[in-house]
């Protein structure tokens, strides 16, 4: 048997709502099992999706960097270019990810004010692309999970 770490996190978390909760005294503690359980339950989730939701950020953060450098030119913020040319992470390890999404982002913060500051139609439409997947990264984040 080879239990995932989602599975075994869900288990976790029902076992402190049903077995170990109905034991415990004081509405204090009930809510410190509460809690934990909950924790599990995000946990769990966050465990099983993490990976797949940063490579898909990384990738469009990377496009909206690159398409941001052309649209911009001599404009562009240094730190855009400089993530564009980074190399990807090194892995599908969550701290590599991470930091590749960090690099990223920091640059999208700089690409998205030099943009805000660009008059004209284009910088317009492309400032509502970059809020478009500002939006669809928070909705890649919401949980689900419900006990």
């Amino acid at each position: 048997m080879n239990p995932s770490a989602p599975r075994v996190l869900q288990g976790l978390a029902v076992n402190l709502l049903s077995e170990v909760m109905p034991n415990i005294a004081t509405p204090f503690g009930q809510q410190l099992v509460g809690i934990a359980a909950m924790l599990d339950m995000m946990i769990a989730e966050e465990f099983d999706r993490a990976a797949d939701r940063l490579v898909t950020e990384n990738r469009a953060v990377r496009a909206i960097l690159a398409e941001g450098s052309t649209l911009l030119g001599e404009q562009c913020p240094p730190s855009v270019a400089s993530a564009v040319k980074s190399p990807p992470a090194p892995s599908l390890r969550i701290p590599d990810l991470q930091r590749e999404n960090d690099l990223l982002r920091a640059a999208l913060i700089d690409l998205h004010a030099a943009v805000e500051q660009t008059p004209g139609e284009a910088a317009r439409a492309f400032e509502e692309r970059i809020w478009a997947e500002l939006i669809e990264s928070t909705r890649r984040r919401h949980l689900v999970s419900r006990l």
